[in-house]
């Protein structure tokens, strides 16, 4: 068995109250240890709150939507969200502006931090903070990479009826979803399934396969494989003509 050396790293990640816990729940219950801190970063879109419901309106359809503002509220109400599951794991949570910024930087490398993991995170990753730390930075993907790079995966794969997603563990560079990929694994997707449910399912997958990679780390055997940018594609937010598409062909938000 090769040695190992048990590694130091932080989360950076979004305030999402529904399947970012599912996530983090899972990684923390496994390697809540390894964790100095988890990052809350602010969305740097300034669309507001008001053009954000706007354009989830536009796309869930009005049912949907009514439904889905039932479940934020509650879980808001509840305090759900990545503060609760990392003081629930003893882990320090602290609100973040930008993760960019010289001052973070600095603090991360005082920290002596071996490995960042984006996991949602809304802001870009520059290249000052990618080369921080000597095991790099990561990120879960929900999709199939090289295919279905960008926005919603979930959402995209059951919009072109596939049979199966996938959720990736890969290394991050200064393009989007483009690193290497340590690990993937299937995910058949089920007859009638929501894009919600398939949301959680690999949610909870990819905090399965972050704790392996870390194990992968310390033992200095993660692998990687290609993740060819000539087979990529890319997907953004869907448009409300897509959306009821979705809606007209049996796809289900919720």
């Amino acid at each position: 068995m090769p040695e190992r050396t048990q590694l130091t790293a932080i989360i950076i990640t979004q305030d999402e109250p529904f399947v970012v816990p599912v996530l983090l729940d899972g990684l923390l219950a496994e390697k809540a240890d390894r964790f100095v801190a988890i990052y809350i970063a602010d969305d740097p879109r300034a669309e507001g709150k008001l053009a954000a419901l706007r354009r989830w309106a536009g796309v869930l359809g009005p049912i949907s939507f009514i439904r889905y503002c039932l479940r934020y509220l509650a879980a808001k109400l509840s305090g759900a969200g990545p503060a609760k599951v990392a003081k629930a794991y003893g882990v320090e949570v602290e609100r973040l502006s930008d993760i960019n910024a010289p001052e973070f930087i600095a603090r991360l490398r005082r920290l002596g931090i071996d490995l960042v993991i984006s996991v949602a995170c809304p802001q870009i990753f520059r290249k000052e903070l990618l080369a921080l730390p000597p095991m790099g930075c990561i990120n879960v993907h929900s999709g199939p990479l090289p295919r279905y790079r960008g926005m919603l995966p979930t959402f995209w794969v059951l919009y072109e009826h596939e049979l199966e997603t996938a959720v990736t563990v890969h290394y991050m560079n200064e393009r989007l979803d483009d690193g290497p990929i340590i690990l993937q694994e299937a995910v058949p997707i089920r007859a009638g399934e929501t894009q919600a449910n398939l949301m959680r399912r690999c949610k909870a997958i990819g905090a399965r396969l972050l704790s392996q990679t870390i194990d992968l780390l310390e033992m200095g055997e993660a692998h990687t494989q290609a993740n060819p940018r000539e087979e990529a594609t890319y997907y953004s937010f869907p448009t409300p003509e897509e959306a009821r598409e979705f809606r007209r062909t049996g796809g289900r938000w919720l």
